[in-house]
C-alpha cells in the first residue's frame, strides 16, 4: 500500500511489456502509470514532471539524481535483437543514421565502433532511420529493430549489410550485461518517501516474475498484436534475449558503461 499519490513512467516498447502488462492488471491503489518512448520519458524527468520509473541507462548516469529500483533492469547477456546496426561499409569516417529517441543505444554504438574497429562515424538523427537512409549505415532499436531485422531476413536485403547486435558486441567484448534501461526515483523522492519507494520496488520485481510467469501468455498475445511477430521469435526474445534481473554483474557492466561514455567525450557524471 502507497502512502501517497505518485506518477510511475513506463517505457511503452514491447520489451516492457512483461512489466507493464501486470502492472496495467494490478496496479497498486495511488499508482499511476505513464506510458510513452524512451526519450518522452527522460524530458519528463528532467523537467522534473516525473520523479520515478523506467529510464535509459544514458540518461540516469547522465543526470546523476537518481536511485536504482534494485533487483530490476532491461539488460542482456548476449544477443538481443533489438538493438541492431547494419551497415553497408565499415570504415573510419563513415555516415550513419541513427534514431533521435536512444541516447543509450547511439553512444553504445560510438563506443563498440571505436573499442572495437578503431572507426569514429559522422553521425546523424532520423525520427525512423531504415535502409532508405543516405548512409553508410543505421542504427535501429526497440520495436522498430525487431521489425526492420525480420523484414530485412525476409526480403533478402539482410546480404547488403554486416549486421551488429550491439548487446552481443558488447558481451564478447566485455563478459558483462549490458544494461540499457533501468528503474529509478529522484533521489530527493526517495528520501521523502522512503517506504513507497521500498513498496515500489517490491512491485516492479513482482511484476516481472509474473510477467514472465503466470501472465507469459497475455504478454506474448499483445507482443504478437503489436508487432505480428511469431510467438517463437517473441518467446526466444523475453526468455532467451533480454535479461530483467539486476545484480552485481550487472552493476559493474553499468559502471563499465559510464567510466567508457566518458572516455569517448560522452556528458556523464
Amino acid at each position: 500500500m502507497l502512502r501517497d499519490d505518485c506518477s510511475l513512467g513506463q517505457i511503452d516498447f514491447i520489451n516492457c511489456l512483461p512489466i507493464t502488462t501486470v502492472l496495467l492488471r494490478e496496479k497498486p491503489d495511488r499508482l499511476s502509470l505513464q506510458l510513452d518512448t524512451p526519450g518522452a520519458l527522460n524530458s519528463l524527468y528532467r523537467t522534473g514532471h516525473l520523479d520515478l520509473g523506467a529510464m535509459s541507462s544514458h540518461f540516469y548516469l547522465e543526470d546523476g539524481g537518481f536511485e536504482l529500483f534494485p533487483s530490476i533492469s532491461i539488460a542482456a547477456r548476449g544477443p538481443v535483437g533489438s538493438v541492431l546496426f547494419f551497415a553497408r561499409n565499415l570504415k573510419d569516417g563513415m555516415k550513419i543514421a541513427v534514431p533521435s529517441a536512444s541516447a543509450s543505444s547511439v553512444s553504445l554504438l560510438q563506443i563498440l565502433l571505436a573499442e572495437k574497429y578503431g572507426i569514429t562515424a559522422r553521425i546523424f538523427a532520423l525520427d525512423q532511420p531504415g535502409v532508405d537512409a543516405d548512409a553508410d549505415g543505421f542504427l535501429t532499436f526497440g520495436d522498430s529493430a525487431l521489425l526492420t531485422d525480420h523484414k530485412l531476413k525476409q526480403s533478402g536485403q539482410i546480404s547488403a549489410f554486416e549486421r551488429i547486435d550491439l548487446a552481443q558486441c558488447w558481451f564478447e567484448l566485455y563478459k558483462l550485461p549490458m544494461v540499457f534501461g533501468v528503474w529509478a526515483a529522484r533521489r530527493s523522492w526517495k528520501e521523502k518517501h522512503p517506504q513507497d519507494f521500498a513498496a515500489i520496488a517490491g512491485y516492479l520485481a513482482g511484476a516481472a516474475a509474473k510477467g514472465l510467469g503466470r501472465d507469459f501468455p497475455a504478454v506474448l498475445q499483445e507482443a504478437a498484436r503489436r508487432t505480428a511477430l511469431s510467438s517463437e521469435r517473441l518467446t526466444d526474445y523475453y526468455l532467451k534475449e533480454l535479461d530483467y534481473s539486476f545484480t552485481a554483474e550487472h552493476a559493474e557492466g553499468l559502471e563499465l558503461y559510464r567510466n567508457l561514455c566518458k572516455k569517448h567525450g560522452q556528458h556523464i557524471k
